[in-house]
């Protein structure tokens, strides 16, 4: 068995990633903390983050192969494995990305943000939905709904990171991630 500081330190997420990554945590929690409903920076605090998602989106096609949706992409046989228990297949333990769980829930925070965008330009923008209750009942569902998925997702990250023993949080900050302690066995 090896230890934490003999395995490989491998560069997992590019600059682009955690850059996105960074900026929709700080414009949800400026939006949801600190700007008026409403108001002219509000609006273009969301229509930056529903820009930084599109950058995502897209990044997730052509970037760098830890990047692509392909590389982790929560499949329903994927999402079987791991929640019943079942020992990871060996490309599951060679991952070096999102398990299929934390795939699934940047997945639906990516979603729920870019409802936040649809939702507010519905409001402020259109005359048809200006001012029309469930557009704006939508819109906070969905907020208040990112509020409590986001400290389950740095439970989730913290969980993960004793499990796998590499801090997946500070790997977020500088872009590093340790090979799995176990390699794959050669085929």
């Amino acid at each position: 068995m090896t230890t934490s500081s003999q395995r490989a330190r491998v560069r997992v997420w590019d600059p682009l990633v955690r850059l996105v990554h960074w900026l929709l945590v700080a414009g949800f929690a400026a939006n949801y903390l600190i700007t008026e409903e409403g108001s002219a920076w509000h609006d273009w605090i969301g229509y930056g983050l529903v820009a930084l998602i599109a950058v995502r989106l897209l990044w997730g096609f052509v970037g760098p192969w830890p990047a692509r949706w392909r590389s982790f992409w929560p499949t329903p046989a994927r999402l079987r494995r791991t929640l019943s228990g079942l020992p990871a297949s060996a490309s599951e333990r060679a991952r070096i990305t999102h398990t299929p769980l934390g795939a699934l829930m940047m997945l639906t925070l990516l979603a729920l943000m870019l409802g936040l965008g649809v939702t507010g330009y519905m409001m402020e923008e259109t005359v048809r939905f200006w001012g029309v209750g469930w557009v704006k009942v939508l819109h906070e569902t969905m907020a208040n709904a990112i509020a409590v998925l986001v400290p389950l997702h740095v439970l989730g990250a913290v969980l993960e990171s004793r499990k796998r023993r590499d801090n997946l949080i500070a790997g977020m900050i500088h872009g590093y991630r340790r090979t799995p302690e176990e390699p794959p066995p050669s085929a």
